[in-house]
């Protein structure tokens, strides 16, 4: 067993240990067992002693050369985000573009560090790695709570580790599934906890029909459109394990009637079809892990699921590049193998990404409902690859090109999609036994 001592920045977590970056990547020979788990403890080393926030807040972004949050000086010249529709950060209430950018994904990338580390105490048992798992399911408590100052239930992106409006249903969603993976372990006050957040957030989702109050980016659905995403598959599966979990946490028939009415709305009989002949790949890794997870809460519908998980992995798979990263955006022709970038409307044209570890988190959980899919073994290719060098949210699409430079900063950070996704891809594929 390998104990972990917990720890803040400034403090030792583990002895730095020798692997190098990039050691035993796709590049080279496949990694041991050891060097997988010295990887993975590396990685969580430097997570833990130089890369937290206060409470243990995970954000989106560092600055990879010192681990420091970005700088104003750090964005000067940076694009305008296409969310903002041309408006600029004080019109919408957001703090300057170098606090919301490097913040936005906090609760997101904190949840998943949260299923990272649920699944590492399951694999060794370690206390202390308890004792991470209670102080990061703290800093969850404490974005809850700053939201709850609004409302109880209003998942937010905390901006600087403070309230803001802004929220998205990714952070519903990625909240939902780490929360739920700790539940599994987590102690009985806890659990209590738990079942109160549940409860509330759903509460809150069903009172705004399963959208944002102050609107996503302060930009309102008009009604037609809320008519309209409300009966799609991929925003229902933001939602419906989070109702699952409210009735288990309180016995409400309501949260089920939910549920039904949003079966009633997407159809149940709209099986999705096996990828055939050009495919567009993407990065929407959560239609792999949240089907997955409702083959667990409802398996009545395992049809339905399974062919989300087969369409989504059968494309998704078709993107992993030999350096384990991935086009941002690509076509795929399945019958040739020809593939080639596409433009996914940021970054200046064509990129990469280091967020496909979140897909291999995804087919992880998703190997077990496919025994003849080599979804751990497209897995493990990602694992093995991906380090603090390619945890980037864009990279250029190849070493013969470089980003545009109002895009050089994004290039230049640490992102915590990447790296919280490739940490719950190593410990949970660790006890499923697949490395």
């Amino acid at each position: 067993m390998t104990t972990i001592v917990a720890g803040r920045a400034g403090k030792r977590l583990i002895p730095l240990l020798a692997a190098t970056a990039g050691a035993g990547s796709a590049h080279g020979a496949p990694m041991s067992s050891v060097q997988l788990e010295q990887k993975a403890l590396r990685i969580q080393n430097l997570l833990e002693t130089r890369m937290l926030q206060a409470h243990g807040m995970v954000p989106m972004f560092v600055r990879a050369s010192d681990y420091k949050l970005p700088t104003a000086e750090d964005y000067k010249g940076a694009y305008r985000h296409r969310h903002l529709k041309g408006k600029t950060e004080e019109e919408l209430g957001l703090p300057p573009m170098h606090v919301w950018r490097a913040w936005e994904n906090t609760t997101s990338n904190t949840a998943f560090y949260l299923g990272a580390l649920s699944y590492q105490y399951r694999v060794t048992g370690d206390p202390e790695v308890l004792k991470m798992c209670r102080r990061t399911f703290g800093a969850l408590k404490y974005i809850y709570d700053l939201g709850a100052q609004d409302e109880p239930g209003f998942v937010i992106k905390p901006y600087g580790g403070k309230f803001n409006k802004q929220s998205s249903g990714d952070q519903v969603q990625c909240l939902v599934v780490g929360l739920e993976a700790y539940r599994n372990i987590a102690p009985p006050k806890d659990r209590a906890v738990l079942d109160e957040m549940f409860r509330n957030m759903a509460d809150y989702q069903i009172k705004h029909r399963y959208y944002i109050k102050y609107g996503y980016f302060g930009h309102p659905m008009s009604e037609a459109e809320l008519q309209l995403v409300n009966r799609e598959w991929s925003h229902a599966l933001i939602h419906i394990p989070l109702l699952q979990l409210a009735w288990e946490a309180t016995g409400d028939s309501k949260y089920l009637r939910e549920v039904q009415g949003w079966y009633e709305r997407c159809g149940l009989d709209k099986k999705w079809p096996v990828p055939a002949g050009t495919v567009r790949g993407y990065t929407a890794h959560r239609m792999l892990y949240l089907p997955s997870l409702m083959m667990e809460m409802d398996p009545a519908h395992h049809e339905l699921w399974r062919s989300m998980m087969f369409n989504v992995f059968r494309t998704l798979r078709t993107g992993v590049l030999p350096d384990a990263t991935a086009y941002t955006a690509w076509t795929h022709n399945l019958e040739t193998g020809e593939m080639a970038p596409v433009n996914p409307g940021f970054g200046g044209g064509p990129t990469r990404t280091g967020r496909i570890a979140i897909f291999a988190r995804a087919a992880v959980n998703a190997q077990r409902w496919f025994p003849k899919e080599n979804m751990a073994e497209v897995a493990r290719k990602v694992v093995e690859g991906l380090d603090l060098n390619t945890f980037r949210f864009v990279m250029a699409q190849s070493d013969r090109h470089a980003l545009p430079p109002d895009w050089r900063i994004e290039g230049e950070l640490v992102d915590f999609d990447s790296l919280t996704g490739w940490l719950w891809a190593y410990w949970e594929g660790r006890w499923r036994g697949y490395w």
